[in-house]
């Protein structure tokens, strides 16, 4: 029989008191303490539920997560195109964070990586042209993905308005998880801060 439920949300631990006999003020039982979790930037909602599974388990991480789709697997089987995607965007990450942070690129309402230009990079062509193919790399795996996962959902050849739809769906959310000073472009096309 259980004494007592302890749960403490803000701190993350789960404390169950089976049978604890103890005459201190702390009863000797066994506590269940989580690592901490670090949030950060991972994969965006709709990447990690068109690949069909959550790699979040990390380093001093526990994720306990449940996703519901239309999107099916057929057989099982990985979708190579989609996970090399995720691969590419993953080695561009920090470059293009870098490039976000000095206001040269934004979120674009299309939901592929928009140039704005600062004038180091307007001066600078060879600076300019690293940026731009890092930008068509990152636009590349974007464009990869969204026409993958509307295959994956049954669409057999996706129109160009069917993938452009699912990229601005994919522009809602990157604006959402921008962070403070970065550009996005408004849905009417106009291009802001975050603030």
């Amino acid at each position: 029989m259980y004494r007592a439920l302890f749960i403490i949300v803000p701190g993350m631990f789960l404390a169950l008191l089976a049978g604890c006999s103890s005459t201190s003020e702390i009863p000797s039982c066994c506590w269940i303490a989580p690592p901490d979790i670090n949030l950060t930037g991972q994969k965006t909602v709709i990447e990690r539920q068109i690949v069909g599974e959550y790699r979040e388990l990390e380093k001093e991480a526990w994720v306990v997560s449940s996703v519901k789709t239309g999107i099916s697997s057929k057989g099982g089987a990985r979708d190579e195109e989609i996970f090399q995607a995720f691969r590419t965007r993953d080695e561009a990450r920090d470059q293009v964070r870098k490039f976000k942070d000095e206001g040269a690129v934004g979120e674009a309402n299309t939901g592929l990586l928009g140039y704005i230009g600062t004038s180091e990079y307007n001066r600078d062509p060879g600076k300019k042209k690293a940026l731009l193919s890092v930008m068509e790399k990152e636009n590349g795996a974007r464009r990869t993905i969204f026409r993958r996962t509307l295959v994956k959902a049954g669409v057999e050849n996706p129109t160009a308005e069917q993938t452009a739809a699912l990229g601005r769906k994919f522009a809602e959310e990157q604006r959402a998880f921008a962070k403070v000073n970065d550009w996005i472009q408004e849905a009417g096309g106009t291009w802001v801060r975050r603030k």
